[in-house]
């Protein structure tokens, strides 16, 4: 009698378990969701940073048209051409890195994406300020605050 209470026992007490793991979500499907989310989240932020530094790109490309047909000026002194020079030089340097970090972004894995949106965050950084450099710039080059920022 006591051997037969032991086994309804164990029987009980492994039908419970078998119970509990049935009402259980499955983790496979949990942990598929999750890395789905992860690998979402991973695609729209390589496209809004890849968008990011096509807008700088283009801005860019827009600044180079200006200075090429400034230096079709044949009124420029040979110090303005120089200068004028510098300046296509620095774009086409800009637009490089611009180049370099969109092709890392766009070569990016779920693996390499955390560290290379830190360097192409800091090369868009980079760029943007530039470009506030060259309006302060021009600001005092010409002793006026065009874009009102009191520089």
């Amino acid at each position: 009698m006591k051997n037969q209470m032991i086994i309804y026992l164990s029987l009980a007490v492994a039908m419970s378990g078998f119970v509990a793991c049935a009402d259980a979500p499955p983790a496979d499907g949990a942990m598929e969701n999750k890395v789905d989310n992860a690998i979402e989240d991973i695609s729209q932020g390589k496209e809004e940073v890849a968008k990011e530094m096509r807008d700088l790109r283009e801005m860019l490309a827009v600044r180079l048209v200006k200075v090429e047909a400034k230096l079709q000026d044949p009124a420029l002194t040979p110090e303005q051409r120089t200068e004028w020079e510098g300046y296509k030089t620095e774009v086409n340097d800009q637009m490089t890195r611009l180049d370099n970090s969109l092709g890392d972004v766009e070569r990016a894995t779920n693996e390499t994406w955390d560290d290379v949106k830190k360097g192409t965050r800091e090369t868009t950084d980079d760029v943007g300020n530039w470009f506030q450099r060259q309006a302060e710039k021009i600001d005092r080059e010409t002793k006026a605050d065009g874009d009102k920022d009191g520089h």
